[in-house]
């Protein structure tokens, strides 16, 4: 097969620079005429972020760990509560 860019839409370009052609045509192949929801990548690796906090929080570090990850002490405290860490 030779599929160029041109047989692509323009809009998808970009995808298709970063997964290349083999991987394009795969997800045309399963998800093709479909509506697909691509998730904010902050969004994806929420759940990594939280464990590595869960692991480094020491009982004093909530300060620490609100500015590595930019985010409030609050919601620092608010994820180590729900984790059952405090």
């Amino acid at each position: 097969m030779n599929i160029t860019k041109d047989d692509i839409p323009y809009n998808l370009h970009f995808m298709v620079d970063i997964i290349g052609y083999k991987n394009f045509l795969e997800i045309c192949k399963v998800y093709g005429g479909e509506i697909l929801y691509i998730p904010v990548y902050k969004n994806v690796i929420r759940g990594d972020r939280n464990r590595e906090m869960v692991k480094i929080y020491n009982g004093r570090n909530i300060s620490d760990l609100s500015k590595k990850y930019g985010i409030s002490k609050q919601q620092v405290k608010r994820l180590l509560e729900r984790e059952g860490v405090i």
